[in-house]
């Protein structure tokens, strides 16, 4: 009998000392939540579309209902074509001087209902750029539909939308760009 005790007696201390570590997907989602960049939308059309918007290593998130799942892709120079003949990142940004430029495939778009579509005609954007600026106080989103990355190259690669976003109250983040 004792021989049988023991091994349920070792058992129940071993679970009263037990911790429970919390489920995979909370704890992913409070890393990406401390690793997300948050923008407010500065331009008419970000308001008006997308809202605010969160940038983490897997994706970008916007407050009104949409989220992209991307890929990182080969960072691009400002000055650089984004298709054959076309603009360049700084010139569809609007922007001029120190840029980064972070190229992302999307893996996917999520749509809650009500949410509008983030470009025009109900386009799915197949990649987006994020044009960082004035010391990553600014981001411009620039959403691409067609088979080809964004580049000098690309013959099927064409804008379909561009969000402007500037850091909250115009602070800094402590993080930088994530990339």
């Amino acid at each position: 009998m004792r021989l049988t005790l023991l091994p349920v007696a070792a058992l129940v201390l071993a679970a009263c000392g037990e911790t429970h570590a919390p489920a995979p997907e909370k704890t992913m989602a409070l890393r990406a939540a401390q690793q997300a960049l948050a923008f407010r939308a500065a331009s008419e059309t970000a308001r008006m579309f997308t809202g605010d918007l969160s940038i983490d290593r897997d994706g970008v998130t916007f407050a009104k209902g949409a989220r992209l799942d991307t890929r990182t892709l080969t960072p691009r120079e400002a000055d650089e074509l984004t298709s054959r003949g076309g603009d360049s990142f700084a010139a569809i940004a609007l922007s001029s001087g120190d840029l980064r430029v972070e190229v992302r495939g999307v893996v996917s778009q999520r749509l809650q209902q009500g949410a509008p579509s983030l470009c025009p005609g109900d386009l799915a954007p197949t990649f987006i750029a994020l044009v960082y600026g004035r010391r990553d106080m600014r981001v411009t989103l620039l959403l691409f539909t067609g088979a080809d990355e964004p580049g000098p190259d690309a013959t099927d690669s064409q804008v379909c939308a561009t969000y402007a976003y500037a850091t909250p109250d115009g602070a800094r983040t402590r993080q930088g760009v994530v990339l």
